[in-house]
């Protein structure tokens, strides 16, 4: 029960982050923000997406008290997040060079903007 609540966690916020991402305007290339840090986003939803999220908690909220209340709808949504969690874990091994790749990509570039190395001395 507990990997259904994660999974379906999980994909609320997958939603409310694709939500969120269709709902900000663009911002054009050279725009700063108008207050705070640079890294800093403000959000308010639309009353349409405020009420569609609604409906989704309201939905996925059903889905658990159903998969919970009927064995059948349980064991079936346990073998699909079995399935997601494994395909999730041949992804991962498959793509490992690639993500690998990645992070040391993106740790030089965050080492190439820090002002000190991780061992304290400065940047050249």
């Amino acid at each position: 029960m507990k990997r259904i609540a994660i999974l379906l966690v999980l994909l609320i916020g997958l939603a409310t982050t694709s939500a969120a991402r269709s709902q900000q305007p663009a911002a054009p290339s050279g725009a700063r923000p108008a207050s705070g840090s640079a890294d800093s986003v403000s959000f308010k939803p639309s009353p349409e997406l405020q009420k569609s999220l609604e409906d989704l908690a309201k939905a996925v909220q059903a889905l658990a008290s159903r998969i919970a209340s009927d064995p059948e709808i349980k064991s079936a949504a346990i073998q699909v997040a079995s399935g997601f969690v494994n395909t999730a874990q041949q992804v991962v091994a498959e793509q490992s060079v690639a993500i690998q790749h990645a992070l040391k990509t993106a740790a030089e570039r965050i080492a190439a903007t820090d002002p000190a190395a991780p061992d304290g001395t400065p940047k050249r």
